[in-house]
């Protein structure tokens, strides 16, 4: 057992203060998940603004719902989960 699942144990809660579409895409939150007893996700707008500017990993969920006419906040939720 490490240490982040001794904290969970404990009753802890381990949140990632990031999100990027690579982490959904590629594996890795859910060897966070399953390897750190990760229990939940934050951001701020502040960092998703940089993720979706700044890097073209989500162009594709973006494209895709507004060519559905999705609205924003439908979008952003779609974008997440990569529908």
């Amino acid at each position: 057992m490490n240490a982040m699942q001794t904290l969970r144990q404990i009753g802890q809660s381990l949140w990632l203060d990031n999100i990027t579409r690579p982490m959904l895409d590629d594996g890795t939150l859910a060897a966070y998940i399953r390897d750190f007893a990760l229990t939940g996700l934050t951001s701020n707008p502040t960092i998703f603004e940089h993720a979706i500017g700044n890097s073209n990993a989500n162009d594709e969920a973006i494209t895709c719902a507004a060519s559905r006419d999705v609205s924003t906040p439908a979008s952003t939720r779609r974008s997440a989960r990569h529908e």
